[in-house]
């Protein structure tokens, strides 16, 4: 823990609200997998979804951005780097004549703010996993992030783009000599105790910068706080104040997207967005890094759900009235025992089902089709789920009733999973999959008299529909 705690009374919040919202969020079907509010520098709400645990990171998706983001930050104010510094002038390899021209007047800023010139997100035309790319295959994406044309003059359109935080990634990489995560342990991680991050990469090693950090709940309201307090912690000065200030007020021009929901359209700052109370990191699926200055509160949220405004409705609607009105031991005591009783159910089955049994998969799975067919087999304590790819089976224990660990191991990859399933009657078999570092889960559901399998995501991730592409462990 890094973060002193107190309780929502001390604090002068009422742990009702911090309730009501929990509640909220748990009837719209909001996905929460962790949750921790502080106030006043001190946390006064956490709890985490059972089988996600306080000291296991997460899958913070786009909120990697504010991590690359504050990375720049400190060798801005050390002086190695300047807002100002044209792009390509950190890619002397890149043969200017080859460059479309909007790209000569990019500058760091620009990436910061997504205001690079492009109009939409250029990332598509970079790499796309649905068409069969590899990240494995040993190529560099610079070349192909400078062959994506800017349409109109930097600084003049707002675009959401992977590509302009990927680009600073590789820009911190080669003005530290170092990547994201080891440049920001000395600076940053040591100081707040946190521990180091394990990063999605491109195929030369470099961390994506726009995804791919996996960061604690503990990390992520951290660094919040770290940003509320203007860049010091501990009465040491860590970030400049001036950096703070102008990362966190929007620049340039406003999302203009007519579908745009309220809290993405009050403008962007470097890295962050600003919102009816304050601004925030955010990462796909529902993580949250959310700072509200006039209240003196910070916010960490990971989840899975589809529906990032409801949770902000619901943090606005709940969380926002309930500082500065008056608490109560009782309604603190309250909450506490709801957060620490939160649990995704384990699935279970009470049928005995036979000892093995194979299936091929089924026309509805929307999991990799390199993923052919299932197995089950009876063992002491549980089952084996087999999952057959490429031709190799990877096998993943399963539990009834109970949340069991294990590892997706192929392909030089290993994913840590958590399973629980069982047979739920003599001809179907049961199981979920939570790759419990991220966001995701699937479903398997096996059937003897079809022979078949669905293999489902609950949301398909990001990064594709293979489990594998999930990991960080890569056999080098």
């Amino acid at each position: 823990m890094t973060l002193p705690r107190s309780t929502p009374s001390a604090q002068g919040v009422d742990a009702f609200g911090l309730l009501a919202f929990v509640e909220a969020a748990e009837r719209g079907g909001l996905g929460l997998h962790s949750l921790i509010v502080a106030r006043h520098g001190q946390v006064i709400a956490q709890g985490w979804w059972r089988p996600y645990t306080a000291e296991r990171v997460h899958l913070a998706y786009s909120l990697s951005k504010t991590v690359t983001a504050t990375a720049v930050a400190f060798l801005v104010q050390e002086g190695r780097l300047s807002l100002e510094d044209r792009v390509l002038d950190h890619f002397p390899e890149i043969d200017r004549g080859s460059v479309p021209s909007g790209w000569h007047d990019v500058r760091v800023k620009h990436c910061l703010s997504m205001t690079v010139g492009h109009e939409d997100d250029a990332w598509a035309r970079v790499f796309d996993r649905s068409a069969g790319t590899d990240y494995a295959a040993p190529d560099d994406w610079v070349p192909r992030v400078f062959a994506t044309a800017p349409t109109r003059e930097p600084g003049t359109v707002f675009a959401y783009n992977q590509v302009a935080t990927y680009l600073l990634s590789v820009i911190v990489g080669r003005v530290a000599g170092q990547g994201v995560s080891e440049m920001l342990r000395p600076r940053l991680l040591a100081p707040l105790g946190l521990p180091d991050i394990p990063w999605h990469r491109d195929p030369l090693g470099r961390e994506l910068g726009f995804s791919g950090a996996h960061l604690t709940t503990e990390g992520i309201a951290s660094i919040a706080q770290l940003y509320l307090d203007r860049g010091r912690w501990e009465g040491r000065q860590l970030l400049s104040p001036s950096w703070v200030a102008e990362a966190t007020v929007a620049f340039g021009p406003h999302n203009e997207d007519p579908l745009t929901p309220p809290d993405w359209a009050r403008g962007y700052g470097y890295s962050f967005w600003m919102q009816r109370h304050g601004y925030r990191g955010d990462g796909a699926y529902g993580q949250f890094l959310a700072v509200l200055p006039e209240h003196d509160v910070v916010v960490a949220i990971t989840s899975e759900q589809p529906d990032m405004q409801a949770t902000l409705d619901a943090l606005w609607e709940h969380v926002v009235p309930a500082v500065d009105r008056p608490g109560s031991e009782q309604a603190d005591a309250e909450l506490a025992a709801v957060l620490a009783g939160r649990e995704i159910p384990a699935m279970a089955g009470g049928a005995l089902g036979p000892d093995h049994a194979e299936f091929t998969r089924s026309s509805g799975s929307d999991l990799s089709g390199d993923y052919t067919a299932v197995s089950v087999t009876r063992e002491e304590g549980g089952h084996v789920l087999g999952l057959e790819r490429r031709g190799e089976w990877l096998r993943v224990s399963v539990a009834s009733g109970a949340w069991v660990e294990s590892a997706l191991v192929a392909g030089g990859a290993t994913l840590p999973v958590v399973s629980s399933g069982g047979w739920v009657d003599e001809d179907v078999f049961r199981a979920e999959v939570i790759a419990i570092e991220t966001p995701h889960r699937f479903r398997v559901e096996a059937r003897l008299r079809g022979g078949d399998a669905d293999l489902t995501w609950r949301m398909v991730p990001l990064t594709g529909d293979d489990p594998l592409w999930l990991s960080t462990r890569w056999a080098t």
